[in-house]
Parts: structure tokens; C-alpha cells; sequence
């Protein structure tokens, strides 16, 4: 134990800033790996994603390679600097120095969230959104006891969302909106999420920043039964029971003149959070 301690402390400080290996074969990860447990890293997790381009996209003036650099240069600081991260192709692994399997799941849910956010809202036309994305994680030695079986374990599909579909017009997404059947169980609302291709928010926050508070007020929020999550520079965060509600989303895009990212969370949870929005300074209905 102690000897494994005193590893990571020594790669603590010698790793160098949120770096990635690019490698071209699935052997050279599993050689890596070899390296890191001879080194006395006894345990490991790995999480896996992998991103399908249109094969046209190939030829365009944009190619994947640079898109997966920016997807890679947006979730490499999400793990540790002492982690080792690898670009294969079209697929990121990440190796969480001594993580174990529920370590990787933990960083899985973090790590999709945060790809989900910038595939919706990558503004740069030379980035070329995937079609599918599907991730995946795993651990070493509990439960695959064998380095190449966590591999191939982390590259089974855990969570997976597809892109391709076009994307509905307004009179039809008013429809579906209106038409969108609600999870029965409290299990469901994370699938119907993923499904959707967004994050779910299963806790929303007691109070949001001031600045979040002045874009969207009580009354605002109640009209659209949304909550305001936060702000990153000119995008605003909203949960949302139907995050596929289009005009309510334009309504808030014409209010705060920001573009907007819908989550998913639980109806009771949104209830309680636009009750508490009351209760803040300013929080009142009244005009």
C-alpha cells in the first residue's frame, strides 16, 4: 500500500498539465497498462467513448480529427492530471488511476454530461457533430481480472445517443411536446434522458447565482415551468420537464438573449425548486 501511495504521489509531481496519448491500436493501451500496474498501480478503472462520424465527413474540409481534438481538449481536464487518457481514432479512453469500478461509473455520468453539452452547443462550424455517441466503463481487477478483458469491457455500451434523426419542426415538436408521455417511475426519468440525448439533473440547486436569478425571474420561470441551473459565458442552463418544448425554449432564448441547453429533471423536484424560487428577493409573482 505504501509503495503504491508513494507512486502516485511521484506521478503527482511529475505529471504534466491535462495531457493525451494518441495511439493506434488497442495493444498499445493494453502495454501501457502493463507499465502502470509494473509500477505499482494495483487498481484501475477505464471509461471508454467512442464517437461515429457521417463517413462523408471524411472528405468535407472538417475532418473528425479535429473535432475529436476539441471533444478531447473540452473533457481531459474532467479527470485528474495523473489519469492517463488515450485518443484512439475516434475514441477516447480514460484510465482512472486507482479507481475502482463504481469510481468509473462516477466519472462516466460526469463525463457524459459534459460531451452531451458540447455537442449541442458547439457553436464552431469547423467541429463536426457525431451522429452517435456510446460510452462505456469498466475496472481492474474487480471485476475483469484481466487487463485486456477491461479493455474490451469498457467498450461495451453502457449509455449510447443517436444525432442522425432530423430534428422535428416546430409545429410538429409542439405535438410531441404536448403528446410526450412522463416516465411512471422514478427509474425511468434517467433513461428517458439519455434517450433524449441530455443530461437529467436529479437535484437541482436550493438557489441559483444572482446573475442566473436576473436572466430568469419567478415569474418567468413559473410561466415555462423551468428552473435556471447556471450560466457559461452566453449559454444558459435550464431544467425542464420537456426539454423538447420548442417554443418555451425560444421564449427563453427572446427573454435572456442567450442560447439555451435543456436538462431533464423529476416533476416534484422542479416543483420544489420553483416553490423555494419564491422565497429569494425579487422571487415574487406579482408584476
Amino acid at each position: 500500500m505504501g509503495h503504491e501511495v508513494a507512486t502516485r504521489l511521484s506521478m503527482e509531481e511529475t505529471a504534466p498539465a491535462h495531457i493525451y496519448e494518441t495511439v493506434e491500436t488497442r495493444d498499445t493501451i493494453a502495454a501501457r497498462i502493463e507499465q502502470i500496474t509494473a509500477a505499482g498501480i494495483s487498481q484501475l478503472a477505464m471509461v471508454t467513448i467512442k464517437l461515429f462520424f457521417s463517413v462523408d465527413s471524411k472528405t468535407s474540409s472538417s475532418h473528425p480529427r479535429a473535432s475529436m481534438t476539441y471533444f478531447m481538449d473540452n473533457l481531459r481536464p474532467l479527470v485528474r492530471k495523473t489519469d492517463v487518457v488515450f485518443l484512439l481514432d475516434t475514441t477516447l479512453h480514460f484510465l482512472l488511476l486507482g479507481a475502482n469500478h463504481q469510481g468509473g461509473a462516477i466519472v462516466q455520468s460526469r463525463l457524459w454530461d459534459a460531451l452531451l453539452w458540447r455537442i449541442h452547443n458547439t457553436i464552431d462550424r469547423d467541429i463536426i457533430r457525431p451522429l452517435e455517441i456510446t460510452i462505456g466503463h469498466s475496472a481492474y481487477p474487480s471485476p475483469c481480472q484481466s487487463i485486456t478483458e477491461c479493455i474490451a469491457a469498457a467498450s461495451e455500451v453502457n449509455l449510447c445517443s443517436d444525432f442522425s434523426a432530423t430534428r422535428p419542426t416546430r409545429k410538429s415538436a409542439g405535438r410531441q411536446a404536448h403528446n410526450t408521455q412522463q416516465p411512471a417511475t422514478e427509474e425511468q426519468w434517467p433513461a428517458l434522458a439519455r434517450k433524449l440525448g441530455i443530461p437529467y439533473l436529479s437535484l437541482l440547486p436550493k438557489k441559483p447565482p444572482m446573475r442566473v436569478q436576473q436572466l430568469v425571474n419567478a415569474r418567468l420561470a413559473h410561466e415555462l415551468h423551468c428552473y435556471p441551473v447556471g450560466r457559461e459565458r452566453n449559454m444558459l442552463t435550464v431544467a425542464m420537464l420537456n426539454p423538447q418544448d420548442r417554443e418555451a425554449l425560444q421564449r427563453l432564448q427572446q427573454e435572456t438573449g442567450l442560447s439555451i441547453f435543456p436538462v431533464l429533471t423529476h416533476p416534484e423536484e422542479l416543483q420544489t425548486a420553483l416553490e423555494q424560487l419564491m422565497q429569494f428577493p425579487g422571487g415574487h409573482l406579482e408584476s
